[in-house]
């Protein structure tokens, strides 16, 4: 969805929160045309912002790429479950057991990473992360007990968890708010249809005879390794203090119009003017400071173990912030949902009257991916147009919480798609019925995921790293939760009340957008100074 641009700091600095934001400012033929750039681009020519256009792209590319492997490595395990059990003698609820430590896995290392990224820049991170990913696939390949297993998906949780946050952050240094939109739909498209292209892949890899199992491990490994090359040679680093960078162009200009205005153009105003200018002259960075591994800013040279102490206790501050939690419970919910209906599918489909095999159960991802996309088409561009229409029928002016009113018709979507698969399981209605629901439940993860995360960087647009962070935290103990509950209760009760709850669940999850169009902006007030006093903690 694209995004529009926060007015904070730009007009009404004392009356606004984040998230009140102008997407036009008046043209001279009192139109409101002219989208205004936040955040303000500097003269550096290091500033991601003045990347040029292919630059942008490769770099997004790239992460996109980092960002679907690492979310569809998290995912391939599932469909070797079968064999697992019959191979090994590993129960169902051993298997749970690991797939909610890959979930604590990711919570902890987007935790643990996240200060990290801010001081040093994402590219170790990214690179730390992938390496885990390497050595958790070699693991999965060489299973023989439920403690490497376990192992295993520990250490791909962890490579995922570069994913929960970091991306987002590198992402928002290049664009402006108001292109954000279209990144923010292409990540979730990455990490969620990992989760779909993950099992798919998985599938036809477990039914080839010549290959077997195994090699899910190991293709992983391989197209880690592939993925580390590409981010090691060819990923930037986007680091660049703007803050220091504008204020020492303010001062620049300061000093030029000083002489103008008090009438004096003497030798030492010259003087001075060539010298401050010079001070921000950093020069147009090599090739080796590009691609550098580590990137540490000069405000932070000398600070790096204080700081990152430091932010592992701020940084857990941001958790409480409304549109954090609501983000986190919204992305959460699919992450729920997921354990359930996989569950299902690897356990109930492979037995009479189904009797799937390897391949068309993985080939039951295939609706999920459909609706997937057209859940993040209708996201970004009828959010987009839906935008553009409110703000101009608002002076140019947009809330944040407007966007919300796109997430309302999953309420019945999603609820729709989760009891026409679960009740069509049990009852054996015809296969068409059946993947028209687990579309409807695509179609929900990618509007809620790409609409919750917009409308929350909307609102903190500063602190975008930590809130994804907390985002991260919170879906991922949904996940691990729910992981859990998931064998119980699918044992417990028929799949009509299992899938049942999780449609009245789902309507009042979604349905708490409602309440956010009304009370949001509320909420954004009375959390404004928590809010300041986190950004200057982040500053500091």
């Amino acid at each position: 969805m694209d995004q529009p641009s926060s007015v904070s700091g730009e007009t009404h600095p004392n009356q606004d929160p984040p998230g009140t934001l102008r997407l036009y400012s008046r043209a001279a033929n009192e139109e409101y045309e002219d989208i205004v750039l936040i955040p303000p681009p500097t003269n550096s020519p290091n500033d991601p912002l003045r990347w040029s256009n292919w630059r942008k792209y490769w770099f997004t590319a790239a992460l996109i790429i980092l960002t679907g492997l690492v979310s569809g490595l998290s995912m391939c395990s599932g469909s070797a479950s079968f064999a697992l059990t019959q191979e090994l003698g590993i129960s169902s609820n051993a298997y749970n057991i690991s797939i909610a430590l890959l979930y604590i896995g990711t919570g902890t290392g987007a935790y643990l990473m996240a200060p990290m990224a801010r001081l040093i820049g994402c590219k170790l991170c990214y690179i730390i992360c992938v390496v885990f990913g390497i050595l958790g696939s070699v693991m999965f390949s060489m299973v023989q007990d439920t403690g490497l297993l376990i192992a295993s998906q520990l250490f791909i949780g962890v490579a995922l968890s570069c994913a929960g946050a970091m991306v987002q952050h590198s992402l928002s240094d290049i664009y402006y708010e108001h292109q954000r939109g279209a990144a923010i739909g292409l990540y979730v498209l990455a990490i969620s249809g990992g989760s779909f292209m993950g099992p798919l892949i998985a599938g036809f890899i477990v039914d080839n005879a010549a290959l077997g199992w195994r090699w899910i491990g190991w293709l992983g490994a391989i197209c880690s390794g592939a993925v580390l090359f590409l981010v090691l040679f060819t990923l930037e680093s986007t680091s660049f203090d703007r803050m220091y960078h504008l204020h020492q162009e303010e001062v620049v200009l300061d000093t030029k119009l000083k002489p103008i205005l008090s009438g004096k153009t003497d030798v030492t105003a010259d003087h001075n003017e060539h010298q401050t200018s010079e001070s921000i002259d950093d020069g147009k960075k090599s090739l080796r400071q590009r691609y550098a591994l580590i990137t540490t800013l000069a405000t932070q040279k000398g600070k790096i173990r204080r700081k990152y102490a430091y932010s592992l206790y701020h940084t857990p501050q941001c958790f409480v912030l409304p549109a954090v939690i609501f983000a986190g419970i919204q992305w959460g919910a699919q992450l729920s949902y997921l354990s359930f209906y996989l569950t299902v599918e690897n356990i109930n489909y492979f037995q009479p009257p189904w009797s799937y095999g390897n391949v068309a159960v993985a080939l039951m991802c295939v609706p999920c991916l459909i609706g997937l996309v057209l859940g993040i088409i209708y996201a970004i561009f009828f959010g987009s147009f839906f935008i553009r229409w409110r703000a101009k029928r608002n002076e140019g002016v947009f809330e944040a919480e407007y966007i919300l009113w796109l997430i309302l018709p999953n309420s019945l979507i999603g609820s729709a798609g989760l009891l026409l698969f679960g009740i069509g399981t049990e009852r054996q209605w015809s296969w068409p019925i059946i993947y028209f629901g687990l579309g409807l439940i695509g179609f929900n993860w990618g509007c809620a995921g790409d609409i919750s995360i917009s409308y929350m960087q909307m609102a903190y647009p500063e602190a975008i790293l930590e809130c994804m962070v907390g985002v991260a935290v919170i879906n991922n103990t949904f996940g691990c939760v729910f992981t859990f509950a998931a064998g119980p209760w699918l044992e417990g009760q028929t799949l009509t009340q299992v899938f049942v709850a999780l449609a009245v669940i789902n309507f009042v999850i979604t349905i708490a957008a409602a309440p956010m169009i009304y009370w949001g902006k509320m909420l954004r007030w009375k959390s404004l100074s928590r809010y300041k006093a986190f950004c200057s903690g982040i500053a500091s």
